[in-house]
């Protein structure tokens, strides 16, 4: 698998997250297409840290990504904090149409796996409006399809028959991830992303946090507050644990540069 960008990381809690500016990650992965890359993409949040902790595959899965990307200001916060900056948070659903929007001069093609009662095809259309010169092509599995080997077979030739050089999976984590990883080897696209609720703020049927919210890191708030059934375990449990390795780390640091100072 091709390898991503070569600077320099920073490690939370195991997980090794690329420190680019938004501006350079588009960039950079523009250049990736170009010079004939391949590789996919994960976009960690407070929650995927947690996940990670437990989860050999998806550690396993995060160590092989050819781009790492902060998606959630928890994790801009703590890189701040333990000393190593990143510049700033790369959305998934920013990046989306970001790549979108320079693959569409290229006359390249994209492919969009996921979505609900048609939000697929909406998000379609509004790209091909949107970005003349994108070709785009989607397709919505059946519920439990990463299960069905027929399914996965029959998803992957659909998707290696478009020609599309991107591919964009809306299935949540860590589903998306762990079929990516498994499948990539047969499939013919460049870079696969997982960007979870990405179609969703695009086609409109879910609606993004105000801009000051996601400045300041309450984007997880104004999800909880859409969705409460469905996310408290994941905010008020997860964020808990994320703040625990968090100092963990930053206990650890203080240690370590004391003993370096004796």
């Amino acid at each position: 698998m091709a390898s991503g960008p070569s600077r320099e990381r920073f490690a939370l809690a195991g997980v090794a997250i690329h420190n680019l500016s938004f501006a350079e990650t588009v960039g950079r992965m523009r250049e990736f297409l170009l010079r004939g890359g391949r590789g996919y993409v994960v976009t960690p949040n407070a929650s995927h840290i947690c996940m990670l902790q437990e989860d050999r595959e998806l550690r396993e899965i995060y160590e092989n990504a050819s781009f790492v990307l902060a998606d959630g200001m928890s994790i801009v916060f703590a890189s701040r904090l333990l000393g190593s900056p990143l510049p700033e948070r790369c959305s998934g659903a920013d990046l989306f149409t970001s790549l979108c929007e320079v693959l569409a001069p290229l006359k390249m093609g994209v492919f969009l796996l996921g979505g609900q009662g048609g939000a697929e095809k909406i998000a379609e259309a509004k790209l091909r409006r949107q970005y003349p010169g994108l070709v785009v092509h989607s397709y919505s599995p059946p519920f439990g399809f990463e299960n069905d080997s027929g399914e996965t077979a029959g998803i992957v030739d659909l998707v290696n028959r478009s020609g599309a050089q991107v591919l964009f999976l809306f299935v949540g984590t860590p589903k998306s991830e762990r079929w990516i990883y498994r499948n990539f080897a047969g499939l013919r696209v460049q870079l696969a992303l997982s960007l979870g609720q990405a179609l969703s703020f695009y086609t409109g049927s879910h609606r993004r946090a105000p801009r000051w919210m996601q400045r300041v890191g309450l984007e997880w708030f104004y999800r909880l507050c859409q969705e409460p059934g469905r996310l408290w375990k994941r905010y008020l449990i997860g964020n808990t644990r994320f703040l625990f390795l968090v100092a963990k780390q930053f206990f650890k640091r203080g240690e370590a540069c004391e003993s370096k100072s004796r």
